[in-house]
C-alpha cells in the first residue's frame, strides 16, 4: 500500500499535466498518483497513456474539480491523500516532512506547507513565498478570517476527508476553503516551515478558476455568512464573528486594489475598472477616505485616459 496518494483533477490541460505528474512522482518515496479526467474532450487520454507510474480515471461526464477531486480521493489507497491542480507542482521530496509531521501528531487531520509563487505568463518565480505565518492547532477563527492554507500544499488524512462529507461539489473555486474550514472546526491541523510545491498565481488570461478574483471572493463571503451559522461559530462571542467579517472584508478590499494597479500595468483597463468598483462596494467608507481615496482617484484618472 502506497503512503501517499496524490490526487491530480484535470480537465483539457492535456500539456501540462506530464510536468505536473513528473513533479508529483518525485514528491516522495512510494506515492500513488492518480489522474481523474474529468470528461476531457482534447489529448488528455492519449498523453495519460503515455506517462509511466499512474492510475488512470476517466469520467464519463464533467463533474467540476471538486467532483473530480472526490473520485480520486475514494479511489485512493493511502492514508494519506493531497490533490495537486494540472498546472501546478509539487517539489522534489516535499511530502517526507509532512507525513512525519501528520504521524507524530495523530488527532491532526490535516498538514500544510508554504508554497512558491509563479508568475502565470512564464512561469518563473516571483520570489514571493506564501503564507507569511503558518499557525497550527485550532486554526478555526484565524481561517475563518481569510484561506491561508494553499490548496496544493495539504496533505490529508483520508479517513478525516470522507467522514468530514468529502469536497462540497457546488463550491467551485471555493471547495478547498470549505473542507480546510470544516476539518479545522473539529480537528488540529500541523504545518511545516518550509515550501513544498509551486503555485503558479492566476490572472485574467490564465484560464484558472481563480483567476476571476471577484466572483471569488464573492464566494468566499457567502461561504464564510454559511460557515458562521454552524455551531461552533454560534456558540462563540459576536465579537469573533464580526472580526471575522471584517477581516475578510479587509482582505477582499486589498486584493480588488492590488489587482487593479497590476491589472493596469497590463495594459488592461476594463478589468481595472472592474476591480476599483468591487473595492468601491466591498470598503465605500475605507475607498472613499485616506490613501484609499487618493489611490483610487489616480487610478480611475489613468484608466479613464486610456479609454
Amino acid at each position: 500500500m502506497p503512503r501517499v496518494s496524490i490526487v491530480i483533477p484535470t480537465f483539457n490541460r492535456a500539456a501540462l499535466l506530464p510536468r505536473a505528474v513528473e513533479s508529483a512522482l518525485s514528491a516522495g518515496d512510494d506515492v500513488e498518483v492518480i489522474v481523474v479526467d474529468d470528461a476531457s474532450d482534447d489529448d488528455t487520454p492519449s498523453v495519460c497513456a503515455g506517462l509511466a507510474g499512474i492510475r488512470y480515471l476517466r469520467l464519463d461526464r464533467n463533474l467540476g474539480t471538486p467532483g473530480a477531486r472526490n473520485v480520486g480521493v475514494l479511489e485512493s489507497q493511502a492514508e494519506f491523500v493531497t490533490t495537486l491542480g494540472d498546472d501546478d507542482l509539487r517539489l522534489s521530496g516535499s511530502l517526507e516532512a509532512q507525513v512525519r509531521m501528520l504521524e507524530e501528531s495523530p488527532q491532526a487531520a490535516f498538514c500544510y506547507g508554504r508554497v512558491q509563487v509563479a508568475d502565470p505568463r512564464h512561469e518563473f518565480s516571483t520570489g514571493e513565498v506564501l503564507p507569511l505565518q503558518t499557525p497550527t492547532g485550532d486554526i478555526f477563527w484565524e481561517l475563518l478570517e481569510h484561506n491561508f492554507v494553499p490548496d496544493l500544499s495539504v496533505v490529508a488524512r483520508k479517513a478525516r476527508l470522507v467522514e468530514a462529507g468529502l469536497f462540497n461539489p457546488e463550491l467551485i473555486g471555493v471547495e478547498d476553503w470549505d473542507m480546510w474550514l470544516r476539518l479545522a472546526e473539529r480537528w488540529p491541523v500541523v504545518a511545516v516551515a518550509e515550501p513544498v510545491a509551486v503555485y503558479r498565481r492566476a490572472n485574467a488570461a490564465s484560464g484558472q478558476v481563480c483567476s476571476d478574483s471577484i466572483e471569488i471572493y464573492r464566494r468566499m463571503r457567502r461561504l464564510q455568512r454559511k460557515t458562521l451559522q454552524r455551531q461552533r461559530a454560534r456558540e462563540s462571542p459576536p465579537a469573533m464573528r464580526r472580526r471575522a467579517r471584517s477581516s475578510l472584508l479587509d482582505n477582499a478590499y486589498e486584493a480588488m486594489i492590488y489587482e487593479a494597479e497590476q491589472a493596469f500595468a497590463e495594459g488592461e483597463p476594463k478589468l481595472a475598472r472592474a476591480k476599483l468598483r468591487e473595492a468601491f462596494r466591498l470598503r465605500p467608507l475605507r475607498a472613499a477616505t485616506g490613501s484609499g481615496r487618493l489611490l483610487l482617484r489616480r487610478l480611475s484618472a489613468e484608466v479613464s485616459s486610456l479609454q
